[in-house]
């Protein structure tokens, strides 16, 4: 099959299209054959090297987490799919990948029935933000009816999901991004927006947040602790070198700061799909590449200047 690999780490320069040998089903997984995935911030940190202790230096490497397909097999043990079925959901980044090729096999129980309206392109751009996005707010933050809710990086691959899920959740929604995305950030439901290059969110005098999800990852728990309720809840996607310590510090504290690493399931899969379904989930995507564009999709999805996701269509 079809693969877009990298035989060591560095920049987007590093990948190749090859032909690889086909997965095949173990028992408990299925084979999926691939329509699309998306780009996430953690397969490009992997491409990078910069979770080495996680992805290790057996090379060449797949890339990409997210997935959607068909079915194409079964291993052993599966009774929740069948070949045919249109499915979506991801894997462990870092550790497996697997969806920059043709074909990829994984465990049953992190897929699910993709959305019966969305195309492959669009199903492919959801799994992992979405779930990332939905996870922190309510699991992780504790989101409820009438709370509010700061989302810094509103129109990002992270945050445009996180903005529309707190809406879902009843929350009053305050988005922060780059003054251009402004309409889009209220059209996906924030109440408020703050431009930051316009305009410091820290000291924009708004009333405290119930919870602040840092989608960016880019100011931490410290920086962001006045902004919160008594009882708040700082919550961001990345853990560095300040943002474990200050989960530590925290624990017992009022105003609290955690950190969110997405686990792919039946169950949230299931409510993205339902979401989407009733229109009320809507990705948006900059760009939709070939694999065989595969180092220009990375470009453009680490300028740090796309609105939503960038998929990769691997058919």
């Amino acid at each position: 099959m079809k693969a877009a690999v990298i035989r060591k780490y560095g920049g987007p320069d590093v990948f190749r299209i090859e032909e690889v040998d086909e997965p095949a089903p173990a028992a408990g997984e299925i084979k999926v054959r691939m329509r699309a995935t998306s780009i996430n911030p953690i397969d490009f940190k992997t491409r990078k090297g910069y979770l080495f202790f996680l992805s290790g230096f057996r090379f060449p490497k797949i890339l990409c987490s997210d997935f959607s397909g068909i079915v194409e097999a079964c291993g052993t043990g599966v009774t929740d799919f069948s070949p045919g079925d249109e499915v979506y959901g991801f894997t462990n980044g870092a550790m497996q990948g697997g969806g920059l090729a043709e074909a990829l096999c994984c465990k049953a129980s992190i897929a699910s029935r993709k959305p019966a309206a969305s195309s492959f392109e669009e199903a492919a751009s959801i799994p992992l933000a979405a779930s990332t996005a939905y996870q922190a707010l309510t699991k992780v933050g504790g989101l409820k009816p009438g709370m509010r809710a700061l989302v810094i990086g509103a129109t990002g691959g992270v945050g445009h999901f996180a903005v529309q899920l707190a809406v879902i959740a009843g929350a009053h929604v305050t988005g922060v991004c780059r003054s251009s995305g402004e309409a889009l950030a209220r059209e996906l439901g924030c109440e408020d927006v703050i431009a930051y290059d316009r305009e410091d969110f820290r000291r924009a005098g708004k009333p405290p947040f119930d919870v602040i999800f840092d989608a960016a990852g880019k100011y931490g728990f410290w920086s962001c602790r006045s902004l919160l309720t008594a009882s708040g809840v700082y919550v961001t996607t990345v853990p560095g070198p300040t943002v474990m310590p200050a989960v530590a510090l925290t624990a017992a504290a009022k105003r609290k700061a955690r950190f969110v690493g997405a686990n792919s399931n039946d169950r949230d899969l299931s409510l993205m799909r339902q979401w989407c379904e009733e229109g009320r989930l809507k990705p948006t995507i900059e760009a939709v590449f070939p694999l065989e564009e595969t180092r220009q999709a990375y470009e453009l999805a680490e300028s740090g200047r796309t609105r939503g996701k960038v998929v990769i269509r691997t058919v």
